[in-house]
């Protein structure tokens, strides 16, 4: 089996797939099934293992919640030491959100569990 942050990558990707499958296929039920502040990390950590940067504006969507509902948990994420939001350099309005060194630790540590 291969493990590590590319195969981690691929399987953060996959789960936030099935994730969004999950809510079609359930439809208005879907709301049921929320974990906004696991949707953004999974977001996060494919991202990351990619060496891409993900907007504020972008993770809100990887929530599927409405916006200010996912600026709520993002606040959490932060606050939990598990995402950091960094300056765009080229773009004063955007900033990007990273997953902290202690967050990818906890997603490769769970995903080498299963």
């Amino acid at each position: 089996m291969i493990t590590g942050p590319a195969a981690y990558a691929d399987q953060a990707a996959h789960i936030s797939r099935a994730r969004a499958l999950r809510g079609r296929a359930f439809g208005a039920a879907a709301e049921l099934f929320g974990d906004p502040a696991w949707d953004i990390l999974l977001d996060l950590y494919a991202a990351h293992a990619r060496g891409q940067l993900i907007s504020i504006s972008s993770a809100t969507i990887a929530a599927a919640v409405p916006p200010t509902t996912a600026l709520r948990y993002i606040e959490a994420l932060q606050r939990h030491g598990l995402v950091e939001r960094q300056p765009d350099p080229d773009d004063r309005r955007r900033w990007y959100l990273i997953p902290t060194g202690a967050a990818i630790a906890a997603m490769e540590a769970w995903f080498a569990e299963i």
